[in-house]
Order: structure tokens, then sequence, then C-alpha cells
């Protein structure tokens, strides 16, 4: 075989591989994303559990802090119904107001404590509803990548083998210039050079449509062992050879 038969079987070989492999690269990019979403969601979900217990430790600190003021003021109540100098009494009086002010404000940052735990819970509700909703996504996403690995697999195996083969018979300069094409192009290191007008010698690279020299044709017709690249996008050119029969 000359080196463009070679190189157009290695291209054929090299394209399914690549398929295959960028099927099974989404599939398992598809699963990772929704691995690191659950891990989120998960990490969400921990993050409202913690500020719930601030929130419980912070009112179970203000209710033991309006328990004692409670006290107190029944100590003062017991201490204003027996007091029988006006002074004192006055005292006590205006020390009990600004307990019951106290106590009052504490009571109220107690309720707001217990209603942001509420809305805590009703938040964690609403976010396990979402990582259910995730989980399910994430299972499906699992079985299509391990049918995939089973589907791709012994076939992706073969077809490295073929890659190997075809690949051994192309000099290294050559098949050097292939892959960076192919990397470059995702798989797509090889186009027809498209004759437009040949009694007027003009010629087209059939991926990026730019015009080429004839010399580019004329080589590929008189030295098939020779690969020649477009002068624009650099893909390894190759001539369709149409049968007797098909004509």
């Amino acid at each position: 075989m000359t080196l463009s038969a070679d190189l157009v079987s290695l291209h054929q070989v090299d394209s399914q591989v690549r398929g295959l492999k960028s099927r099974l690269d989404s599939a398992e990019h598809y699963v990772g994303l929704q691995e690191r979403q659950q891990a989120q969601l998960k990490a969400r979900i921990d993050e409202i559990r913690s500020q719930i217990r601030q929130h419980q430790a912070t009112g179970a600190n203000q209710e033991a802090e309006s328990g004692s003021i409670k006290s107190r003021i029944e100590s003062l109540r017991v201490q204003l119904n027996t007091s029988t100098n006006p002074k004192q009494y006055a005292a006590i009086l205006n020390e009990l107001k600004l307990l019951q002010t106290q106590r009052d404000d504490v009571d109220e940052l107690t309720l707001s404590q217990m209603q942001q735990v509420e809305d805590l819970q009703a938040k964690i509700v609403e976010v396990e509803k979402l990582l259910g909703e995730r989980t399910k996504v994430l299972d499906a996403g699992r079985a299509e990548l391990n049918t995939c690995r089973t589907e791709v697999g012994d076939r992706l195996a073969q077809l490295d083998r073929e890659r190997t083969a075809a690949a051994a018979h192309i000099p290294q300069r050559d098949l050097d210039t292939f892959n960076r094409a192919a990397d470059l192009y995702e798989g797509e290191a090889m186009a027809e050079l498209v004759a437009v007008d040949v009694r007027r010698r003009e010629y087209v690279c059939g991926a990026c449509n730019i015009e080429l020299p004839p010399e580019k044709y004329a080589t590929l017709v008189s030295n098939p062992n020779v690969a020649v690249t477009c002068t624009s996008c650099h893909r390894i050119l190759f001539l369709v050879v149409v049968s007797s029969s098909a004509a």
C-alpha cells in the first residue's frame, strides 16, 4: 500500500477510536458533574443542620436567661409586697420594670431563634428533595456509564490494536503530522483534495475550503508516498479514487 492509503486506513480507525473514547469521556464527565452537584447539596444540608444547632443552642441559653430573670422578678415582687420604706419600694419597682423589659427582649430573641430554626428545617426539606432528585439522576448516569463501558470496552480494545497496527506502517514524521492534526481537529486529521475545475487547475481543501496550489494535486497524483498537507488547516490531503465500475 502507498503512504496515502496507509494514512487513510489509519484515519478510518483513529476516527472510530476517538469517537468511542469521546462517548465514554462524555458519560464519565456527566457522572462526575452529577457527583459534584450531589456533594454540594449534601454539604448544604450539613451547613443548614449546623446553623440549626447554633440557633437551638442560642435559644436554649436565652430560655435559661429568661428563667433566671423570671426568678429574680418573683423575688423582687415578694420584697415589694413586704417593703415599708418608700425609697426601697421605688428602687425595687424600678428594677422590676427594667427586668420586665429585659425579659421581654430575651423572650423576643428566643422566639426569633425558634422561627429561624423552623425556617431552616423547612429549607432542609427542600434541599433533601433536590438531593433525592439528583441522586436518581446520578444513579441513572452511573448505570449508563457502566453500560457504555461494557459496550465500548471490547470494541475500543480491538480498535486500539488495529490503530497500532495501522500506525506501524507510517514513518514517524508523517505519523506526528497526522497526530497533531487529529488532536487539533478532534480526529479529523485528513481532508479530501477536491478538484473544482481540473482544466483550470482549481483545487480546494475539502475541510477548510481554502484554494490549494495545483502542485498539491500534482504531488498526490505523481507520488502517493509523500504526505501532502493543506496550506491553511494543515490536514493531510488525500484523493478519492473513483473505481471504473462506479464510473
